[in-house]
Order: C-alpha cells, then structure tokens, then sequence
C-alpha cells in the first residue's frame, strides 16, 4: 500500500486537532437548540466522523468513477437546490433557505456540495476538449457560462450571493488554467459587473456589508459590529495569546464565534503565533496541492481536479481569515476544517480525501 502524503496529512491533521481544541473553547457558553444536552463540540466530533468515512470513501474509490457518475451527481444536487425553495422542506435560518431538513437536528446544504461538483464536472469537461476548442468562446466558455447562470439563478433565490461568487471564482481559475482566453473574461467582467453592483445595492444587509467594510469603525455599534469584535479579538491575543479556553470575546461578544469567525478565537487565544500557525498549515496545503497538479499534468484530468480542490479549500480559507482580518467584506464562509459546521465539513474532507487519493499518483 503507497504511503500516505505527509504534506498533506500533517497540515490537515494539524488544523482539524486546532479546529477541535477552538471549537471546545467556543461551544462553553452555546448550546445547540436542537440537540438538547449534546453541546456543539460533540456534534462537531460526529461530523468529523462522518466525514471522515467520506474521506476514506474518496481516497480508495476510484477517480475516473467520478467521471462516470458525475453528471448523475449534479442532477441530483440541482434538485436539492430547488427541494431548499420549497416552503415546509427547507430549514430557514435567518431568512436563508439554504438547507434541507433532517431529523435529529441535523440538516443539508446542497450549494456547498454544488461547489464541490462542480469542480469534478469542471475537470472532467476541460479534459475532454482539445485547446483549439478551450480557446474557442462557443465551445470552450459558454457552456460553462451557461451553468454558472442556471446555478447562479438557484443560488440567489436561497440567497447565497457569498457562495455563488466563490463558485465563479473558482471556474474562472480552472478555466484559465486549462487556456480559455483571458479577453474572454475581461469582456464578461465588463458585461456582467453593473449587475453584481446592483445585486448589492438592492439588499439592503448586501450594502450594510459593503458599509461595514469600507469604514469599520464609523458602524462599529451597527454593521461592523462583528468585525469590530474581531479585531479586538486579534488585539488581545498578542504574540502568545491568553491560553486555549481563555478567551472573553467568545462570550457572547464576538458572534459566530464557532464558525465564520474561528480564527478570530484562535488570534485570542493562541494569539499571532497561533494564527501564524493555521496560516503556514494552508499554505502548504496550497503548495502541495499545485504541485500534484503540477507532476499530473499529463493527464487533463486528474491535473485539472487537483487544482480546483486546491483552490476551493485555500480560497475559502483566504476568504475567511480576510474578512476576520476586515480586508474584505463580511460573508459567512467557514474556515476549512476548522470552523463547527456540518455539510462544509463533510464537504472538505472529502476533498481532503480526494487530494491525497491524487497524491497516490504521484512518484514524489
């Protein structure tokens, strides 16, 4: 049996040990509505279990089966996007009806597993075009666009503005990667920018975000509320931080302590070293991840999955720890394998999976 990626395995090892000590620490006062006297921390050790039968699923299984199953997958997942429209299925939560309803408390969210899809079907695509057909916008990008748009559709009724924005990013990456033609992008971006400018100006909590990051402290008792708290976080923690468990800001101060705002506990409580820590982890995620791409780069395929996994985990992670850092605007996108949550955490073990599955691929 080939040995296990070490510099895969350790860095995420490292994180789910880091997001289990800070999920501890954050679920003291919080406990879960619906699960009576399980705290968070527990749930968040099931999923973890869970998920880690995905990974172990996604590490063995074949991954030309993904190939041949994928379009079944994304049939399924688009109807679990329109099943989350539909009044008495969905689980609504702050006005958001994003997941599926399951008893015992437990719920589904199909956009985060649409993402990851999409990255399977993405890779399976591109590889089976030739370049003359990549670089062509007929054949190479608008049936890809035309994807986005019915997924994109499904998205905004939820609303996941945040999500579907991540899922073009995404796209718009492996599609460079595989050679589509930067114009191409360029004349899109022009075309489709007036409408996520007045995707933002017609919500009004969209343009609350915008205001919360544009000037923090002029909203630091309204929109920037969290963000405020945050930094604050950051601020007390020093170099060393007050100790696992120590934090204050995590009572009640800093909301989503558990989740979109993680690594703001860990900047109290490890402090800059322990941040330094989760940063230097993801970066060698990132790293290895390319490089596996890199060393398959004879098969379009199994190059082009390992480069979008790689960059669905460390974008989602930048994007967390920017709006932590307030250097973006707020979005509720949790910290990979770290943040308490459900479907995301099944969701990126199995890309853990898959990407060290890839590793097995290569010779060194």
């Amino acid at each position: 049996m080939e040995r296990i990626d070490k510099y895969l395995l350790i860095p995420f090892l490292f994180l789910i040990l880091i997001g289990c000590i800070m999920v501890f620490s954050a679920s003291v006062s919080i406990q879960s509505s619906n699960t009576g006297m399980v705290s968070l921390f527990i749930k968040h050790l099931i999923t973890i279990g869970i998920g880690s039968f995905f990974l172990l699923v996604c590490y063995f299984l074949p991954l030309e089966y993904w190939q041949k199953i994928i379009y079944y997958l994304l049939i399924i997942i688009v109807i679990c996007l329109v099943l989350v429209l539909i009044p008495g299925v969905s689980n609504e939560i702050k006005g958001a009806k994003r997941w599926l309803k399951f008893p015992f408390g437990f719920s589904f969210q199909p956009s985060f597993f649409c993402k990851w899809l999409l990255i399977i079907y993405m890779a399976t695509s591109l590889s089976k075009k030739t370049p003359e057909k990549i670089k062509s916008f007929k054949k190479g990008m608008l049936p890809y666009l035309i994807i986005l748009f019915v997924l994109g559709l499904l998205f905004l009724f939820e609303p996941d503005f945040g999500g579907f924005a991540v899922m073009v990013l995404i796209s718009f990456v492996m599609m460079l990667l595989a050679g589509t033609r930067l114009i191409y992008w360029i004349a899109m971006g022009a075309i489709i920018s007036p409408f996520f400018v007045y995707m933002v100006m017609t919500k009004t909590y969209r343009l609350q975000r915008l205001l919360a990051f544009v000037d923090v402290w002029k909203y630091a008792q309204s929109y920037s509320y969290q963000i405020v708290q945050s930094l604050l976080s950051f601020a007390a923690g020093g170099i060393t931080g007050k100790g696992p468990g120590n934090g204050t800001q995590k009572l009640m101060f800093l909301p989503e302590a558990h989740t979109d705002f993680i690594f703001s506990v860990i900047g109290e409580e490890l402090g800059f070293l322990g941040t330094l820590s989760v940063v230097i982890a993801f970066i060698v995620i990132t790293v290895r991840g390319f490089y596996i791409a890199y060393k398959l780069s004879d098969n379009s395929y199994l190059c082009f999955l390992a480069s979008g996994l790689t960059i669905f985990i460390s974008l989602e992670a930048v994007f967390n720890m920017l709006v932590a850092l307030s250097m973006a605007p707020p979005k509720g996108l949790p910290l990979p394998f770290i943040s308490y949550g459900g479907t995301a955490m099944l969701v990126y073990l199995s890309s853990m999976g898959m990407l060290l599955n890839l590793s097995r691929r290569v010779k060194c």
